[in-house]
């Protein structure tokens, strides 16, 4: 069911008074019910976080999700898609069973869930600095590129994570507005925080 003609209307004058352009009636209401439909999705996503909140107050250790079809924190969709037990949801997200244990033994730091803009993937390589997946792999071996390594169980590499940090010669092209450098400075302040506290919280658990 659409928008009712009065909410239509105030929209068009929302629209008009902070835009300066009159829409149609056609467009005012594609887009005010597209509007909602967004906002719809976003507060059903909401509820969901908080209900899974709320349930890691009861499973602090983290559980698996069985409400849909998800895609990983850390490999994503370069692998596959995972639903059931093939996930694994805690204070970090939603993770596979692979990159769950990688992030629980300490391969990878738990910090990648949370701030994708703090690695790069192997995919990335390629499209930011040209650097194809065998090369890549090649790199890491001759110790020219640092890599984080989510293992298969039989101990063969399935994700490489290659942390910024740890890697400085991979210079983002898209890295030299000053607005970007301002930023960069005060995102780097918050990784290194990160990195200190998994190194205290490891210290502690040792």
């Amino acid at each position: 069911m659409g928008l009712p003609k009065k909410a239509i209307d105030e929209f068009k004058v929302i629209y008009k008074s902070k835009y300066k352009k009159e829409l149609s009636d056609a467009e005012a209401s594609e887009a005010a019910n597209n509007l909602v439909g967004l906002f719809d999705i976003l507060y059903k996503c909401a509820v969901k976080e908080n209900q899974r909140k709320q349930q890691l107050k009861k499973e602090p250790e983290g559980f698996h999700l069985t409400d849909g079809i998800y895609n990983c924190f850390i490999c994503h969709k370069c692998h596959k898609q995972i639903e059931g037990e093939e996930t694994w949801y805690d204070k970090w997200g939603i993770k596979c069973l692979l990159c769950q244990k990688a992030v629980k033994e300490g391969l990878v730091p738990y910090f990648v869930c949370e701030h994708r803009d703090s690695w790069y993937a192997v995919w990335e390589l390629e499209r930011k600095f040209g650097i194809k997946h065998q090369t890549a792999k090649k790199m890491v071996r001759l110790e020219e590129l640092k890599a984080r390594i989510v293992p298969y169980d039989n101990g063969d590499p399935y994700e490489y994570v290659f942390l910024k940090k740890e890697n400085p010669n991979l210079i983002d092209p898209d890295r030299k507005s000053p607005a970007r450098k301002s930023y960069d400075r005060n995102y780097n302040k918050v990784i290194n925080a990160r990195i200190r506290e998994e190194k205290n919280i490891g210290n502690k658990t040792n």
